[in-house]
């Protein structure tokens, strides 16, 4: 592993972005793990200057592998719909090339990334209370794969 420290929020967002794109500028199908929250925001803007109207990042297919679902609602879930705004809606990221993580595909997850070609590159926020992604603090072990963590609201 390989770590960089940057002077701050900004720097690390540009840096961030630099090396997403590295990953996925290149002539094949990539498949991208990516998630919401307060980490990655500025990166993603960075990232749709980048690649928004170019036909060449097509081949990006984009995984959300961490949802918090809304209570006794059908629609898209917390994450997926945080990752529209900040960066899959303003970066014209084609429908087809989304691949969203739900309670009814959840079971299947993890072989539908298998036979995609598994994960090229994954992006992690880190949380205030130490988790990063759906990895909470006392709920999963760090092997882990698609798990359904139970949530306990106030």
């Amino acid at each position: 592993m390989k770590m960089i420290v940057t002077e701050d929020y900004e720097e690390m967002s540009l840096v961030a972005s630099h090396h997403v794109l590295g990953y996925i500028t290149v002539p094949r199908r990539v498949n991208l793990a990516v998630t919401a929250g307060s980490t990655p925001k500025r990166m993603y803007e960075h990232l749709t200057a980048a690649v928004t109207g170019k036909a060449f990042y097509d081949r990006v297919h984009y995984y959300n592998f961490d949802e918090i679902p809304f209570r006794g609602q059908s629609r898209e879930g917390v994450t997926i719909s945080n990752l529209r705004q900040l960066f899959f809606t303003p970066a014209q990221i084609k429908e087809e090339n989304i691949h969203k993580l739900t309670l009814d595909n959840a079971a299947q997850h993890d072989r539908q990334l298998e036979e995609a070609g598994g994960l090229d590159l994954m992006v992690l926020g880190l949380g205030a209370d130490g988790h990063f992604c759906g990895n909470l603090p006392n709920t999963t072990r760090f092997h882990d794969q698609t798990v359904e963590v139970p949530i306990h609201g106030k």
